[in-house]
Order: C-alpha cells, then sequence, then structure tokens
C-alpha cells in the first residue's frame, strides 16, 4: 500500500471517529500557522465535553508506532542518565515488590522490559502492535517468564482475575482517550491482587499541550481510579531530591494507586 493511500486511510479513520467539526479543528490546526493553538485549544475542549478520542484511537496509535522508528528502542525519550536510573530505582522498582507478576502496558522497543524481565517471576507485555512484540521477543530472546499480549487498546487480554501484583506503563497512556483509560481501569481492578500496586504516567491537563495527548486530567484519573475501587496513593509531576526530575512533557503526570 502507498504512503499516499496510508495517510489518506488515516484521516479517514479520525473523520469517522471525531465527526466533522472536530475532523476540521484538527485539519485547521495543522495548516493555519500562527491561530493554530486555538483551534487546537477548541479541538481538546469539544474532546473533553463530547468525550472524543482525538488523535488517540486505538488504530491511529497502531498505525502511528508501526510506523515509528524503533531503531533507538524509545531510549531517545529519556532526559539523561541519571533521569533514566530515577525512573527505574524510585518510580518502578520502588513501587513493584519482590518478584511481582508484572504487566507492562506499551513496551514500544522494550525500554523498560529488560529490567522488569529481570526484577519479575513473570511478565507480560502488551501492546497495539505485533512489531513491538517482534521487537521485544528479539531484546528479551531466551527469556522463559514473558509472555506477550495484543490488545484492542482499552483490554488486558487473557490475564486471569487477581493474578497480578504489579502494572507499569510509562510514556503510553499519555496517547490513550479517556474512555479507553476507563476501560484499562476496570481491568486493572479485575487482574490486581489485594495489595498490587500501577504506576502509570499520563497526560494531565486535557491534551491542551499538545505532542498527541490525550484529553485526560488528573482529576479524571484519580476519579477512574476511585471509581474502579482503588486507591490513589500518590500524584506528581516532579521527583527526587526537590523535584530535581521531571516528566518529559510539561503536563503530563505519573499516578501510583493501589488495590
Amino acid at each position: 500500500m502507498s504512503e499516499a493511500v496510508l495517510k489518506i486511510n488515516k484521516q479517514r479513520g479520525l473523520y469517522k471517529a471525531n465527526g466533522p467539526r472536530w475532523f476540521a479543528y484538527h485539519v485547521i490546526n495543522r495548516s493555519a500557522g500562527k491561530v493554530c493553538r486555538l483551534y487546537e485549544r477548541r479541538a481538546r475542549e469539544l474532546e473533553l465535553s463530547r468525550k472524543l478520542p482525538g488523535l488517540n484511537t486505538p488504530e491511529h496509535m497502531r498505525q502511528v508506532w508501526t510506523e515509528w522508528d524503533w531503531s533507538q528502542g524509545g531510549e531517545e525519550w529519556n532526559l539523561g542518565q541519571d533521569w533514566r536510573r530515577s525512573v527505574v530505582e524510585d518510580l518502578m522498582l520502588a513501587n513493584a515488590g519482590s518478584d511481582p507478576v508484572t504487566i507492562e502496558i506499551g513496551p514500544g522497543g522494550g525500554r523498560w522490559s529488560t529490567t522488569l524481565q529481570e526484577k519479575s517471576s513473570k511478565l507480560i507485555l502488551v501492546d497495539l502492535t505485533e512489531l513491538s512484540m517482534e521487537l521485544c521477543r528479539e531484546k528479551l530472546a531466551g527469556a522463559d517468564n514473558v509472555e506477550y499480549r495484543i490488545t484492542d487498546g482499552s483490554h488486558l487480554p487473557n490475564v486471569a482475575d487477581g493474578s497480578v501484583d504489579f502494572i507499569w506503563s510509562f510514556d503510553v497512556f499519555v496517547h490513550i482517550s479517556p474512555d479507553d483509560q476507563q476501560g484499562y481501569m476496570a481491568e486493572f481492578a479485575r487482574v490486581m491482587r489485594p495489595g498490587a500496586k500501577a504506576v502509570i504516567h499520563h497526560a494531565g491537563v486535557g491534551g491542551i499541550n499538545g505532542n498527541m495527548r490525550s484529553a485526560m486530567t488528573s482529576e479524571m484519573f484519580a476519579d477512574l481510579v476511585k471509581a474502579n475501587g482503588l486507591s490513589l496513593v500518590d500524584q506528581f509531576e516532579r521527583w527526587g531530591p526537590d523535584g530535581c526530575y521531571e516528566l518529559p512533557v510539561a503536563g503530563d503526570v505519573v499516578s501510583v494507586f493501589q488495590r
């Protein structure tokens, strides 16, 4: 299939998912230069008020990440080696517990998966794309404690009820629509055993900061946690001594919650 046809199919999918008014804002946003921020804000407001997915449909995200150049394995989004070490030690391992059964949603090129595999009794990788599964199989070749699942964008297929100790997702839920995050949250409540914890990096300001961020807000995410019978432990944008570490995009948030 030619590149032109792929682009046309992408736009048709967005039109179908969001309707003509949102699509008009999207087109104007891409072409209007100095006024683009106005139309971007209007599109985000429309997404929030009408619960539209915007750019963040599973179909569109599947196309984006299938076409992505994964030659750097996702490490291009790191903010330095000290920052990466702190994400692993202070966000991941500090919450994972000992020998957990772990789910990682959106492993991409396996950026965090090697550490999770080494620290987990079992690691279940869940992604939209076959490409991600192939990349992770190559990176984790020989590991006998890893399972691979393709998701529809809001479910955890073939994961047993009450079987998971730790859920991790970084740089992924920022691109998932609020409705699909609601689906995932119901799944979290289903698969997490008592005492299990989750660490999720997500958009926090309704998508107004661009970067394909979804219309999720910090308050909406906290409400989803509570509505599904889970308990929010912490929610933050910075961490480390004097808040020296921050997330890659302003307005993003990390939420830690437990069952």
